[in-house]
């Protein structure tokens, strides 16, 4: 092992990556605590995953007992206060993304890395999908919300049309219930109609009864007239 850092190869790195911190600046500086610890017990306590400004904050600022901040350096705070500045936010359209508003103070994410998220993090494993930049992931969460609002506003279309269809089964029903009263009426209106002629058609039996007290009358009248011849 000591032969391996003492070696040429070694050596040559350790130089390279001292030479690199000294053109670095707003460097990671918590300590022991790594910044994949720092989100753990963000997701612990807020029950959500930090944004990028969030996790920018948690690498370069620490909260002292006091209620007071420490930040690591001016330039850190000072970015900081850039990416929350109401300045951002436009007058017209909704309020900057957080992943926005980090873009614009911090730059684009370079190939291959997410900027400030710890040196294992990819852009694949940041967004979740595909090697884009951070303002696709910034795009393809306004996109999400989009299809949120649409898959939500057509749910309350089907929801609607479901009601109308409802409301137009329940008034062919009550058509329907109307013609078939309708059909009934006039069957009983026929068959009254129907009696009615019948009724008309033939002699009633006061007038048949009349017809033979006449007849009666008549063949007694007749004897009656014998008799006195």
């Amino acid at each position: 092992m000591c032969q391996k850092w003492n070696s040429r190869e070694e050596q040559d790195i350790a130089e390279r990556n001292k030479q690199n911190r000294t053109h670095q600046n707003m460097t990671y500086r918590r300590g022991r605590t790594g910044i994949y610890q720092l989100k753990d017990d963000f997701v612990k306590t807020h029950q959500r995953e930090p944004d990028r400004i969030e996790v920018f904050k948690m690498g370069r600022c620490k909260d002292l007992p006091d209620g007071t901040q420490q930040w690591v350096d001016d330039e850190s705070r000072d970015r900081f206060e850039k990416m929350t500045t109401p300045s951002l936010q436009s007058d017209d359209a909704a309020p900057v993304l957080a992943e926005d508003a980090f873009i614009a103070v911090m730059g684009r994410d370079r190939p291959g890395r997410v900027r400030c998220a710890g040196k294992a993090e990819t852009l694949r494993t940041w967004y979740g999908r595909g090697e884009g930049s951070s303002s696709s992931g910034g795009h393809h969460t306004q996109v999400q919300q989009q299809l949120q609002d649409q898959n939500k506003k057509m749910e309350e279309l089907c929801a609607e049309r479901s009601r109308d269809r409802q409301e137009l089964q329940d008034l062919c029903a009550e058509r329907s219930r109307d013609r078939q009263e309708l059909q009934d009426l006039r069957s009983q209106m026929s068959e009254m109609r129907a009696f009615m002629q019948q009724y008309t058609t033939q002699p009633s039996q006061p007038s048949r009864l009349g017809r033979e007290l006449e007849c009666e009358e008549s063949d007694e009248s007749a004897d009656d007239y014998d008799d006195d011849d």
